[in-house]
C-alpha cells in the first residue's frame, strides 16, 4: 500500500502514488479519492513522532498504517498527534495503542 517513501530533514512521507509536478514527492492529500498515504514529522534529539497527516482510501488501511508506526517507533519515543479532526478517528488509535497521544 506504501510503496513510495521518502526522506526529508525532520519529515517522512510515503504514499501509494508520486506527485506530478516533477518532485515526485509522495502524495498526502487528505480525503483525495484513492490516496493512502501518512505524513509523519520526526524530532530526532527529542525523541518525538508527530503525526501530520494520514488518509487511507481503503477502509482498514489508516489503522495498519498507525499500527506500523508504533511497532517501529523506540518504546521510550512520544507518539503524537497535534490536531484531531479525524471525527473518532484518533480517539481509538489511542484507545488501541495507549503510546499513542492526542493533543
Amino acid at each position: 500500500m506504501l510503496r513510495l517513501v521518502k526522506l526529508f530533514p525532520g519529515r517522512l512521507s510515503a504514499s501509494n502514488r508520486l506527485s506530478t509536478d516533477g518532485k515526485k514527492n509522495p502524495v498526502v492529500a487528505v480525503g483525495a479519492e484513492g490516496i493512502t498515504g501518512v505524513e509523519l514529522l520526526v524530532d530526532a534529539e527529542n525523541h518525538i513522532v508527530q503525526f501530520c497527516a494520514i488518509t487511507s482510501a481503503e477502509k482498514g488501511t489508516g489503522r495498519q498504517i498507525v499500527e506500523a508506526v508504533v511497532g517501529a517507533t523506540p518504546a521510550d519515543w512520544l507518539l503524537a498527534v497535534p490536531m484531531d479532526w479525524s471525527g473518532g478517528f484518533w480517539e481509538r488509535m489511542a484507545r488501541d495503542y495507549p503510546r499513542l497521544q492526542v493533543f
